[in-house]
């Protein structure tokens, strides 16, 4: 008798699950498996000291609030982060071409201004100009090593994605693979698909799929939906100003399949001067990470703050913003000190 006759369904009894996750505590316990670190602390504490391999991630955000800066720099220094985990790297870049998509990764690297990495006022001098091939040439002889990163920016179905990551997971040796998606809404309609929402739910499910039949992290990038940007929203110091799950395009379909869901927020572009009811005090640079989904979080932030460094094409970790204060105002829970790591529902 065959094996899928033995076992129709991926059939499990409860003592077998229960080994099972009795042997991925051992695991972890002695260093054999360990979570993805990533740049942060503060998004490491706030889920299992970084991301669980087999978590679909989402990351929401409008234009403008630093995704694509988020994931990019996520994966920058991840081999220096994880310097024990063998993994690789498929990239699905769908916004932009190979060239403005490496030219931030430059400017990050080398940490000169973007302008000036495009000579837009002033001719690169040779010298910066030589640090660029340096780092071309750093890339490189990591790739002689082994560390494949790869990226597709042909725009392709659901289906299609699916495919390619198995086929490049094979290709580039079976070894873990982290795969980001830039981002949700230029995947492709096939032709069964009438609404670009129904291409999302296949989108989703191909994701858990895939997540279930390798060893894979998965970090989907997506728009948040233009009602986030109604008036009622943007009124200074008000819960209306933070994002939800419904704010997500297609929330229902990442929201279920997620193993985390971050919304990233930066209220100067909306021109909120004072964020949610606290009124965190609102910076052109402040960007406000909300943790809306966290399967395995190890405590309860529900808010941290970030500092975009546009220029550099960076993201850092900072403490909170600190409170615009109004005569006859006082903060909600104003019992904790200012610099905590947020809380706020």
């Amino acid at each position: 008798m065959s094996e899928s006759t033995e076992n129709p369904y991926g059939f499990k009894y409860h003592w077998e699950v229960i080994q099972k996750s009795i042997k991925n505590i051992d695991d972890r316990r002695k260093g054999r498996i360990k979570s993805f670190v990533t740049p942060w602390n503060t998004i490491n504490n706030a889920t299992a000291g970084g991301i669980e391999w087999g978590s679909l991630v989402t990351i929401g955000a409008r234009p403008g609030a630093g995704k694509t800066m988020f994931v990019s720099n996520l994966l920058r220094d991840c081999k220096a982060l994880n310097p024990t985990q063998d993994f690789n790297i498929l990239e699905f870049q769908f916004e932009m071409t190979n060239e403005q998509y490496g030219q931030r990764e430059i400017v990050a690297a080398t940490g000169l201004d973007y302008n000036k990495v495009l000579s837009t006022k002033d001719q690169l001098d040779d010298f910066n100009f030589q640090r660029i091939q340096r780092y071309g040439e750093d890339c490189k002889r990591l790739h002689d090593l082994g560390v494949f990163r790869g990226q597709i920016n042909k725009s392709i179905t659901a289906s299609e994605l699916e495919k390619a990551v198995h086929f490049w997971y094979n290709k580039l040796g079976g070894k873990p693979l982290i795969v980001t998606v830039d981002h949700s809404w230029l995947i492709k309609k096939d032709s069964t698909e009438r609404e670009k929402l129904q291409t999302l739910y296949n989108t989703a499910d191909s994701l858990i799929q895939l997540k279930q039949d390798l060893p894979i992290i998965i970090i989907m990038l997506t728009q948040l939906n233009r009602n986030i940007e109604d008036p009622s929203r943007k009124t200074s110091g008000s819960i209306q100003n933070y994002p939800t799950s419904s704010d997500i395009f297609g929330g229902d379909a990442l929201m279920q399949g997620s193993d985390i869901v971050m919304a990233l927020s930066r209220p100067f572009t909306f021109d909120i001067p004072s964020y949610g009811p606290k009124s965190y005090v609102v910076t052109d640079d402040g960007i406000f990470v909300h943790m809306l989904k966290v399967r395995n979080g190890s405590n309860n932030n529900k808010i941290i703050f970030m500092k975009g460094l546009f220029a550099e094409q960076k993201i850092v970790e900072t403490i909170s913003p600190g409170f615009n204060i109004q005569p006859g105002y006082t903060p909600r829970n104003n019992r904790r000190p200012s610099a905590d790591i947020g809380n706020d529902l």
